[in-house]
């Protein structure tokens, strides 16, 4: 009887898509915001069936890795520049239409993104922040005949090609920190608590 070998996925964008998903897992949000889940997509979404199967009852988030590019050496390590998206998806929900909710859970989830400490979130496998964040309205007639909006959440992050991520030893986003000075304006600083998950551990409930 044949085994199926392993799938390698150190120094892909796939391991890093998943240390990305592990991290906006704090971002599920409370009602009317929340989504029912986040998870990886292998790429864009083609037809409006293919967003219908992929959204929940309260909204779905997808994170795909599109390309890497500007692969070198640098400093010891290999980098390229990873382009991420994270497609927001909700339907009409909690009294309020999914066009709304879909702008204001991508707007949120943008800000999320660019205020994340990613050297936490990915450990060495971050070599800088975040770039390019944006947030664009893909809501159409055959998406909206089918009862769901979908916006998305774009951005490219230079990552470490050949650092290993393993997501059993990252740490648990706890906070979130939001500092947003502006000219001739106050400045607004606050730190955001992030959900936890309460469930006891095996060791201790013995």
């Amino acid at each position: 009887m044949s085994t199926r070998p392993q799938l390698d996925i150190t120094g892909t964008s796939l391991a890093i898509t998943a240390a990305v998903v592990q991290a906006l897992g704090a971002f599920k949000g409370d009602a009317p915001d929340e989504v029912g889940s986040i998870n990886r997509h292998k790429g864009r979404f083609a037809t409006p069936d293919a967003v219908k199967h992929e959204v929940t009852h309260y909204g779905a988030i997808r994170v795909a890795a599109l390309n890497v590019s500007q692969v070198r050496r640098e400093a010891g390590s290999l980098v390229g520049m990873v382009s991420l998206v994270a497609f927001v998806m909700t339907t009409d929900h909690y009294g309020h239409h999914r066009d709304e909710r879909a702008e204001v859970i991508s707007s949120k989830l943008a800000v999320f993104i660019a205020g994340q400490d990613w050297s936490q979130a990915l450990g060495r496998t971050a070599y800088k922040q975040p770039e390019r964040v944006s947030a664009q309205n893909l809501c159409t007639e055959a998406l909206d005949n089918i009862g769901v909006a979908i916006w998305s959440v774009s951005w490219q992050q230079e990552c470490r090609l050949n650092v290993p991520v393993d997501l059993s030893t990252l740490d648990d986003f706890l906070t979130m920190q939001l500092d947003t000075p502006t000219q001739d304006n106050p400045s607004l600083s606050a730190t955001f608590a992030m959900r936890q998950d309460t469930t006891p551990s095996p060791e201790d409930t013995q």
